[in-house]
């Protein structure tokens, strides 16, 4: 019979591993040529061999300039906040088809799930191999190592909700030849079923965060889980998942078993939503397990949060793809090209730059939410840090200056400065790299790479997956959801986002907000879209909100790269037009997976 797509590795074919910096989880390619899985589950060194393996596809979000690889930050430069040339030659743009497969998810976190599988149906504690100072694995290991390999197997499927949305469970591992072809569950089945999965293993992870313990950092704890768990609930209760998106009542198996709820349950998915994000904030601030990082120095707190682990994060992985200078990767292309070694490319768009508070914590422009600014200003030059800069950059809010890089500003490891204008250091005439926004990203950017004395080419730093901030605008989000703007907290949550980043309380930039449903969520939506900007979010944010065809399905915004600074640069400028439509909310998935679907048993999604 015809193979599908929960086809995986087996022990001799296992994918190549770079799994984390710490040797708690290091592989190596040991294990290709071991001929039956006795072999390895009999063996100390062999099974925690592939139980590391299992973390191999945790989300790398430092992964930017990688707009091919599906668990990396592809969905930055998909969102609207970068453009890349590599995001660009995808053609994901553009209108493009299940064929393509770029950025997919599905054949690599099924080998994943896998691989999970085996190690949770096979492994066994091993305690009698040599002397007492032989290799051992305990009882009490094997059980924290089972129930972090459950924890992967249900975050793998997370994944995949979040991308195809309703998807088949695999809760066991098939043979080649006996693999059935498993039919989609709804949404409601995989929502309970990773819930469940989630509420189990965490009773037996580490029950503290490892932020102090180096050789550990990579590893899953309890709170990691319970954040996993909140976000799962807030993804169900979104109006993408919660029955109010129309196209979903169309995604049917062939037996007419609808994939997507009605919309009668969606208060009680918001309620639990509120819970689960309530049991995590319990959680986390007690004995400040986890905190913002926050000395009251907004400038410093918001570029050290990307440097080091520190209490705010909650889970990072310890493999990252930064790079360094001259690479192709985020840090060689997010130097300008005025630099030493430096590659621009990593474009942030108009659209990001314009969102940003001014010092006053106002918009530049009215909003639904916030009127707008009185400090911002788009005609002339002023001064910052000795050099000459075009008024629309003075006066912004500290997140604007530790995220956009812009033309007039003092590079922090030269001191020269940037000029992304035609004839400028780093501007239309340089030779390839030539910027395509007028911006490149700074946020996460160390500040210390160049060439010279304490400067170096590359920095190792964490690449974060969950944070604390990020949690506290969900609750904020889905307890405005629940309570229609009513609760107290709502404001509190938002206002500690706010308060770190130097800028003021929303009530007391507009007292009319409190108790307002609509502006009290616009509001949080841009407080996500500022917070959390590059940082792999803003994609599946705007899809879940139903966003996607207002924001993304139209040209983006740049400067005129083409024009001198006295001579027109500064200007707005339409470029890169985009297609998202209704089908794009939810990933296809892969044509040749359909294809291998015995009697069409595996049904596409909507528009594909």
């Amino acid at each position: 019979m015809k193979k599908n797509i929960f086809k995986a590795v087996l022990a001799g074919a296992m994918m190549a591993c770079t799994v984390v910096s710490c040797d708690f989880l290091d592989v190596s390619d040991e294990l290709g040529g071991v001929s039956s899985f006795d072999n390895i589950f009999n063996n100390v060194d062999r099974t925690k061999k592939w139980y590391g393996q299992i973390f191999t596809d945790r989300p790398d979000y430092s992964n930017v300039w990688g707009a091919n690889n599906g668990m990396g930050n592809a969905w930055t430069g998909f969102a609207d906040e970068i453009y890349t040339r590599e995001h660009n030659k995808y053609g994901k743009y553009q209108e493009w088809n299940s064929s393509n497969t770029n950025n997919s998810r599905w054949t690599r976190l099924y080998g994943s799930i896998r691989q999970a599988n085996i190690f949770l149906e096979m492994a066994h504690p091993l305690v009698e191999e040599g002397g007492p100072d032989a290799p051992r694995i305990t009882e009490e290991e094997m059980k924290l190592y089972k129930a972090n390999a459950r924890f992967m197997r249900a975050i793998y499927h997370y994944y995949l909700f979040e991308m195809y949305g309703p998807v088949p469970i695999v809760d066991k591992s098939y043979t080649l030849d006996d693999l059935p072809n498993l039919p989609r569950n709804s949404v409601d089945e995989v929502v309970a079923w990773i819930d469940r999965e989630l509420d189990e293993c965490k009773e037996d992870m580490w029950p503290e965060p490892y932020t102090n313990n180096e050789q550990m950092r990579g590893v899953p704890t309890r709170g990691v889980a319970m954040a996993y768990r909140a976000k799962l609930w807030v993804y169900a209760a979104s109006p993408l998942f919660n029955g109010s998106w129309a196209p979903g009542s169309s995604v049917v198996n062939l037996d007419g078993k609808k994939l997507f709820p009605d919309a009668s349950g969606k208060d009680e998915k918001i309620a639990n939503a509120v819970k689960y994000l309530r049991e995590f904030l319990d959680y986390a601030e007690e004995g400040n397990r986890y905190a913002l990082v926050n000395t009251g120095n907004p400038d410093e707190d918001l570029y050290n949060l990307f440097q080091e682990y520190n209490s705010e994060i909650i889970w990072a992985t310890t493999t990252n793809s930064w790079g360094g200078l001259g690479e192709e990767t985020f840090d060689g292309h997010a130097t300008p090209k005025g630099e030493y070694k430096g590659l621009n490319g990593v474009d942030m768009l108009q659209e990001l730059v314009d969102d940003f508070y001014c010092a006053d914590g106002l918009p530049i422009k009215d909003e639904s939410f916030l009127p707008a600014s009185d400090v911002y200003s788009e005609d002339g030059f002023g001064t910052k840090d000795g050099y000459r800069v075009h008024n629309m950059y003075l006066n912004r809010e500290p997140r604007f200056y530790n995220s956009v890089a812009f033309s007039g500003m003092k590079w922090p490891s030269s001191g020269k400065r940037v000029e992304f204008y035609a004839g400028g250091t780093s501007g239309v005439g340089t030779g390839d790299g030539e910027p395509n926004t007028g911006y490149t990203c700074y946020k996460r950017y160390y500040r210390k790479l160049g060439n010279g004395t304490g400067l170096v080419s590359s920095k190792y730093r964490p690449s974060i997956i969950f944070r604390l901030a990020e949690f506290y605008l969900l609750y904020a989000e889905m307890l405005n959801e629940q309570t229609q703007g009513a609760d107290d907290d709502i404001l509190v949550y938002v206002n500690k986002v706010r308060s770190r980043a130097g800028i003021r309380d929303l009530e007391v930039c507009n007292p009319d907000i409190k108790g307002n449903y609509a502006q009290l969520r616009d509001a949080i939506r841009r407080e996500s879209r500022i917070e959390l900007c590059t940082e792999g979010q803003r994609y599946f944010d705007l899809c879940r909100w139903l966003l996607g065809v207002e924001k993304l399905n139209k040209s983006m915004t740049r400067l005129n790269t083409y024009r001198g600074e006295e001579d027109g640069f500064y200007t707005r400028m339409n470029f890169n037009p985009r297609v998202f439509k209704e089908k794009n909310y939810l990933y296809p998935i892969p044509l040749d997976e359909i294809k291998r679907s015995e009697g069409g048993v595996l049904v596409q999604n909507y528009g594909w």
